[in-house]
């Protein structure tokens, strides 16, 4: 009995690691094409781009979960981890803003922090009031 169900979380701590890693590469990849189609002359549009939508896309995920009774299993680690973990990045966010310190362009860095927090943080918002009122029963 307990040797089964040993089994049982080891196969689907397998499968975890694979649909993560299966998100991640997809999101890592699309994030990739996106800066490829955005060149950025100055001010980081692709990462913000990105940011801002994979933040959109991970608080849809969280909200379609808590409000449907039997989302597929491996939506959120796929999607959630896998998929938003590879595309967002917080480490290019923080190098540019390093960068712009590092030339002397105060201005540039708050506005980009700026644009990154708030602007997240209204999308956010915006996302859960957009589902709230479709979703909630």
């Amino acid at each position: 009995m307990v040797a089964k169900r040993l089994h049982k979380e080891k196969t689907l701590a397998l499968k975890t690691i694979l649909v993560v890693s299966l998100g991640g590469i997809v999101g890592s990849l699309a994030r990739w094409a996106i800066s490829l189609a955005i060149v950025d002359h100055g001010f980081p549009w692709a990462t913000l781009l990105v940011n801002y939508s994979g933040s959109v896309i991970l608080m849809t995920l969280l909200l379609y979960v808590r409000h449907h009774k039997s989302p597929k299993w491996w939506w959120r680690p796929a999607i959630g981890a896998g998929f938003c973990g590879g595309f967002t990045t917080y480490s290019a966010f923080s190098l540019k803003i390093e960068q712009y310190f590092n030339d002397g362009k105060v201005s540039s860095a708050l506005i980009y922090a700026l644009a990154s927090l708030v602007g997240t943080y209204i999308l956010v918002f915006a996302t859960n009031e957009f589902f709230k009122t479709r979703w909630s029963k």
